[in-house]
């Protein structure tokens, strides 16, 4: 157990760091940061035998996250619409760009919303399955079929919809752009 909950550890607190720098430099909300140190915390209290109190932590990060669901979509509606600004439809799709948000902006632009989403929540499904198949062989912790199936679904879904709903956003916004730009050039 301690195999998988000290690289938790440290994936954490480096989250927590980076999210704080990012919130002071670009003076932007400091609630990844609170939720990076939250996790960090139960998982800490898991590692040193405290299990009850670390469980009960991950309950109210839970809550937090419902209770703030408006709000974190929120910021990474923008933080995802800052990271596609200036993407040109003449841009070229290069397969090795598939990690690279604007290569999915792009994607949006010509092949529309729903086709990025989809493509997107695959990758990033497929990418997490990969993780926990890693881990598995690291760890003594056994995934199964009956774990892994409805974990790749559940993340698949949830990236299809919050990726539909940005890639769409950001399509709208170009195209009531480009409608702009033609009628005052």
């Amino acid at each position: 157990m301690q195999t998988i909950l000290i690289p938790g550890l440290i994936f954490f607190a480096l989250m927590t760091l980076y999210n704080l720098k990012k919130a002071t430099s670009e003076e932007t909300s400091y609630l990844p940061a609170i939720f990076g140190l939250l996790m960090f915390a139960s998982t800490l209290l898991i590692l040193l035998g405290q299990s009850l109190i670390g469980s009960f932590g991950f309950i109210i990060i839970l809550l937090l996250a419902l209770f703030y669901s408006k709000t974190i979509s929120d910021m990474r509606m923008k933080q995802f619409m800052k990271g596609m600004e200036g993407i040109e439809t003449t841009s070229s799709l290069a397969l090795k760009d598939i990690l690279n948000l604007r290569f999915w902006g792009v994607y949006a632009l010509t092949k529309g919303p729903r086709k990025a989403a989809i493509g997107c929540s695959l990758f990033q499904t497929g990418f997490m399955l990969f993780i926990f198949v890693v881990m598995t062989l690291f760890s003594d912790i056994s995934l199964n079929m009956l774990v892994l199936v409805p974990a790749a679904i559940v993340i698949f879904v949830m990236g299809w919809y919050e990726y539909e709903s940005i890639f769409r956003k950001y399509s709208e916004q170009r195209a009531m752009k480009s409608s702009t730009e033609q009628e005052h050039p």
